[in-house]
């Protein structure tokens, strides 16, 4: 699935409502580092990406949005570039990258966790990164599952 194709859909039906919720979430947790320079329009872009390919964890309270997360199977050598030029997902990589992973709480973050094992059950086997902003610059780090087990024990 090409990203092109998601963002000619929302141009032609509108962002459904379910993801303008999701979108308006991402909006409010932007601390400047997870979605730094893009626009509403690529945000709402990449919500529906995922959303479209399944790549979305998302809990809500009633009708508010209090937890997403989204991700990317890769290849442990991917860089950056793999999700800044919207390469599609390599479902048999090495990798699954975990993007976008805010929750309002640690019971929110416990369904995400739960969630995230459901729809990919190969986040028990693949290698885990994400992205983080250290000193000023991006980097990437390996995450260990030990990280999961620790918040469900909570």
């Amino acid at each position: 699935m090409q990203a092109g194709y998601i963002r000619k859909w929302l141009e032609i039906n509108g962002v459904p409502k379910e993801l303008k919720s999701i979108v308006g979430y991402c909006i409010r947790k932007e601390n400047g580092k997870v979605f730094e320079g893009m626009d509403e329009d690529t945000i709402s872009t990449m919500v529906a990406y995922h959303y479209f390919k399944k790549t979305i964890s998302v809990i809500r309270d009633g009708e508010e949005v209090v937890g997403v997360h989204m991700w990317y199977n890769c290849n442990y050598t991917d860089d950056f570039s793999f999700i800044e030029n919207w390469e599609e997902d390599r479902k048999n990589g090495d990798t699954i990258f975990m993007a976008f992973l805010f929750a309002e709480s640690n019971d929110v973050m416990k369904e995400l966790i739960h969630d995230f094992m459901d729809k990919e059950p190969d986040m028990l086997t693949k290698k885990l990164v994400a992205m983080r902003e250290r000193g000023g610059y991006p980097r990437r780090l390996d995450i260990s599952r030990k990280y999961f087990t620790k918040i469900l024990k909570k």
